[in-house]
């Protein structure tokens, strides 16, 4: 089953299964064509009023992560602007484990919003080792 984009630019469901295949977009490059199941979705918005609020007036983000067929880990961000001028973009990264995948989206979305990241992961899936 191929899962079709959504209006955002990011495709399926969470919880999908190992096999939908599903298309992830990224702002001037070729899409990323997957077949695995989501992990984690997680939102913010433009709304300074909002405890989602992202932090930068006009512009929100979505991040949704992925588990490949071959155990790889794919960060997908959809960036949204209401500003004029401005266009939404899309990028998509590939990880070898979900800590990278974390490290990846330090700084490109607010704290707040990673930590909702890790804890709809897992803290024991995320956690770095120090040896």
């Amino acid at each position: 089953m191929t899962i079709s984009p959504d209006p955002s630019g990011q495709a399926g469901k969470k919880g999908e299964t190992m096999g939908d295949t599903i298309i992830v977009r990224r702002t001037g490059q070729a899409p990323l064509r997957i077949r695995g199941e989501r992990l984690a979705d997680q939102s913010s918005t433009s709304e300074s009023a909002s405890p989602t609020y992202s932090g930068s007036t006009g512009r929100c983000q979505r991040v949704r992560i992925y588990r490949t067929a071959s155990g790889k880990h794919v960060v997908s961000i959809h960036h949204t602007t209401n500003w004029q001028g401005e266009r939404g973009t899309d990028e998509a990264a590939v990880f070898p484990s979900l800590a990278e995948c974390v490290q990846f989206l330090g700084n490109r979305v607010p704290g707040w919003m990673l930590q909702d990241i890790i804890n709809e992961l897992g803290e024991e899936e995320v956690a770095q080792d120090v040896i």
